[in-house]
């Protein structure tokens, strides 16, 4: 297995990545992280999936985030839309092929968007905790988060992971989907056009989102949905063993 770490410029941001290769691979899965995730926060699946699937594992952090340079320009009601670009581009840059995504909340916002604005770059798409459209429980789960950082010692804790721009991230973050602009928001326009089969899975007590989120993706030609029992927003780490193997047995079958 050979690991590779680095990072990257693109439009004028230092982009960080981790690469992890099994010999003689030929596909590549990237991971999409979450509104307070980096590459780090995905612990062991790298390793997990690269071994399972004998693929390329490909994570990195987005502007703002963990290793990758910061951010503090105000996110536009596109800012999402923009990261599907950068993330084109960097898979250009990198001459990745046969590209399957699997993205996590605002990370699988992003993978949704990509899967719909370059359809016919990617061969499978992996979608947990999605945000398509924003809700009451949306807006009631970015207000909680907002309150933990005001009253808690989780911007201390993030530091970790993110150093310096836990503030800025943090803040980035929430004012821009408590944001009165931001309320239109809205991205299910891409799901129709998405080619891929996809695999689409939400937690049953998903914090961020009702059963809307998921069963948007109806609008797709060839969509998979799961509800995982007992677990919240992030089922991938509640329900890891379940999980894993319902992620891999999908993406198994759509390999090139």
């Amino acid at each position: 297995m050979q690991i590779e770490e680095n990072h990257i410029l693109i439009q004028n941001s230092s982009i960080y990545y981790k690469k992890v290769s099994p010999q003689n691979a030929t596909n590549t899965l990237i991971l999409l992280h979450d509104s307070l995730g980096c590459t780090v926060l995905w612990r062991d699946w790298l390793d997990l999936l690269a071994q399972e699937l004998n693929v390329n594992i490909l994570s990195y952090d987005r502007r703002g985030y963990g290793k990758s340079s910061n951010y503090t320009v105000p996110r536009p009601l596109n800012y999402l839309e923009q990261e599907a670009e950068i993330l084109d581009e960097l898979i250009q840059k990198l001459g990745l092929k046969n590209v399957h995504l699997f993205g996590f909340s605002d990370g699988a916002s992003v993978a949704t968007i990509y899967a719909g604005m370059f359809a016919d770059k990617i061969h499978s798409l992996t979608i947990e905790g999605v945000h398509v459209l924003l809700e009451k429980e949306t807006l009631e789960g970015v207000r909680q988060a907002k309150k933990t950082l005001e009253t808690t010692q989780i911007a201390k804790v993030l530091e970790k992971y993110h150093g310096d721009k836990v503030m800025d991230l943090y803040l980035a973050w929430t004012d821009t989907w408590l944001d009165e602009k931001h309320q239109t928001w809205n991205i299910e326009h891409f799901i129709p056009k998405i080619k891929v089969p996809i695999f689409v899975f939400q937690g049953e007590f998903d914090e961020f989102g009702s059963p809307a989120q998921m069963n948007a993706f109806d609008a797709a030609p060839n969509a998979e949905k799961y509800w995982v029992l007992g677990a919240g927003h992030t089922a991938h780490k509640e329900k890891k063993e379940e999980v894993f193997e319902k992620v891999t047995s999908f993406i198994k079958q759509h390999l090139v």
